[in-house]
């Protein structure tokens, strides 16, 4: 039972922490159009709300994917890690329960792929990393870009290539990849079932 208690007190935790870190968000974007409105700057508070309509958009787009689990991840990520800034883009309307990867498998993938880059991306002290995830659906199956803004260490690129390596094993297709300690580009498509 102690077990237990400790796993929803954790869970628990990291829900305040998602929910403080959007309810500050919110109010942030609330500020700002705001101060718009003070300044009787309403064409830069039409711009702000456009973002601001955009960025909910894409969340919903993201909630709607057709795998909780990496849903959950991607709307919790920047929330939960301080390491680097995670921005998932889907392209079009993405239904994942139509790939040949049950969903605990896509999600072990994608989370093992952004975790490892969370954990050996180097810090400069200014500004945090930043993954940009595209998802888009192409002919074949699901595509997933995977583009950083920040450098790996050299045990972050060796880590990395080990889990490029076993994706490729499975029905997985890596089309691009680019791994230099500079800039870390990756491209996988998973084939529709």
């Amino acid at each position: 039972m102690g077990d237990e208690r400790r796993l929803i007190t954790q869970q628990t935790d990291e829900l305040l922490t998602v929910l403080n870190r959007q309810r500050h968000d919110w109010l942030n974007h609330v500020q700002v159009l705001l101060g718009y409105l003070h300044l009787n700057r309403t064409e830069q508070g039409e711009a702000h709300l456009k973002r601001i309509a955009e960025m909910a958009m894409q969340e919903s787009m993201i909630a709607r994917l057709g795998n909780s689990l990496l849903s959950v991840f991607f709307l919790t990520f920047n929330a939960l890690n301080k390491e680097m800034l995670l921005d998932v883009d889907v392209c079009e309307k993405v239904n994942l329960s139509h790939i040949v990867l049950d969903e605990q498998s896509l999600f072990q993938m994608v989370s093992e792929i952004l975790c490892t880059v969370n954990e050996h991306v180097a810090q400069d002290g200014y500004e945090p990393a930043s993954m940009q995830v595209s998802l888009f659906t192409g002919e074949s199956g699901v595509h997933f870009r995977f583009d950083l803004a920040g450098e790996l260490t050299v045990s972050g690129l060796d880590e990395l290539e080990k889990l490029v390596r076993k994706s490729e094993q499975s029905a997985v297709e890596v089309t691009e990849w680019i791994h230099t300690e500079e800039e870390w580009i990756l491209e996988l498509i998973v084939p529709f079932s």
